[in-house]
């Protein structure tokens, strides 16, 4: 089988699985059993989908006679408490970070993606988490001052956020959300002590527009772990999708919110708040294709941009309903005024 169609099959497999484990789904192997070269396909497909802890749990929910044998099950299992380690550590650094912060500025901490997504989770320890990711407003440069004061390096090269170490953690401690001086007014609800959160409706258009942005101008792959973790806020009690409506009216997110819902639903079978049927046009089975299926980042920017170029003019119909424009238009004419502004400032 050529290696292309073996990937494919992976990458089934491990969403089956999720959905198996954490929606509510069939079993997934119920034919036959998947050989230990599947199994350690799909081990290291989980790896790079970051949801190892999430497709283990799905595992243990298997009859015996379907799970993989002991070898492939110890990655799995080694993997989960690494990723449960982790997540202990970063979670001691937030909660210290936090007291440090109402103790010296009399701040709550507003954590955004993160501990914040991983408390929809019926396990919070098995969401794969990077650093700590804080909205702190106006509050940005006293923090920054702050954490100068006690001989930190701060990096703010990015003019949306500080970053630094606090406990041999990444913080990243964010004036503004989105990247167009484009915030609505946010609000904030209590996650947990002194840690509060943005409302589910709030964190899902931030969330949208932070997947939407890394997939198009970073040519990021979106991963199924962002796509679970659409489903845990959409699924989320009370969530109310007439307010997301709102929010993401007229924004570049609009139709690509309701895409990435509808290729959920053909995913993992979740119903929420939007047809399941073509979005303006577009089915929602080319989602994978136009935001998922990245090659590796070539050395040579020449053919970076040629892959580029070909995809804009291959699904050039499907990404002018997403976004009422050309590729080419939203991504290279923005990449330029956005480096002469660069260079000007």
């Amino acid at each position: 089988m050529p290696t292309d169609e073996k990937q494919k099959m992976t990458y089934q497999t491990l969403s089956q699985l999720l959905r198996y484990g954490l929606f509510g789904g069939d079993c997934p192997l119920a034919t036959e059993p998947l050989s230990e070269e599947e199994w350690s396909a799909l081990f290291d497909e989980s790896r790079r989908q970051a949801v190892t802890a999430l497709a283990f749990d799905a595992i243990l929910k298997l009859p015996r006679q379907q799970r993989p044998r002991r070898g492939v099950l110890f990655h799995f299992m080694s993997m989960t408490q690494t990723i449960e380690t982790d997540n202990r550590r970063r979670e001691q650094a937030l909660s210290d970070f936090s007291a440090f912060l109402y103790d010296k500025l009399s701040l709550p901490t507003v954590v955004v993606k993160g501990t914040s997504l991983a408390s929809y989770y019926p396990e919070p320890l098995h969401r794969e988490c990077g650093d700590n990711d804080l909205y702190t407003g106006a509050a940005t440069p006293a923090i920054e001052q702050l954490i100068r004061g006690m001989g930190h390096d701060v990096d703010n090269e990015d003019e949306r956020h500080a970053a630094f170490l606090f406990e041999e953690t990444m913080f990243e401690c964010h004036n503004r959300l989105l990247y167009h001086n484009d915030d609505p007014v946010w609000t904030t609800v209590p996650l947990s002590g002194n840690l509060m959160h943005l409302p589910a409706e709030e964190e899902a258009f931030f969330v949208a527009k932070h997947i939407e942005h890394h997939a198009v101008f970073f040519n990021e792959p979106i991963r199924l772990r962002d796509l679970v973790d659409w489903c845990r806020l959409l699924m989320s009690e009370g969530f109310d999708y007439e307010r997301l409506n709102q929010l993401k009216k007229g924004t570049d997110v609009e139709v690509f919110a309701d895409l990435m819902t509808a290729y959920c639903y053909a995913l993992f079978g979740i119903r929420a708040g939007t047809e399941t049927s073509d979005i303006k046009g577009v089915s929602p089975l080319l989602f994978k294709r136009l935001y998922m299926d990245c090659p590796e980042r070539h050395r040579l920017a020449i053919v970076r941009v040629a892959r580029r170029s070909w995809k804009y003019m291959r699904y050039g119909r499907e990404f002018r309903k997403i976004y009422g424009q050309s590729m080419f238009r939203r991504f290279y004419i923005n990449n330029v005024i956005n480096a002469i502004r660069n260079r000007v400032g």
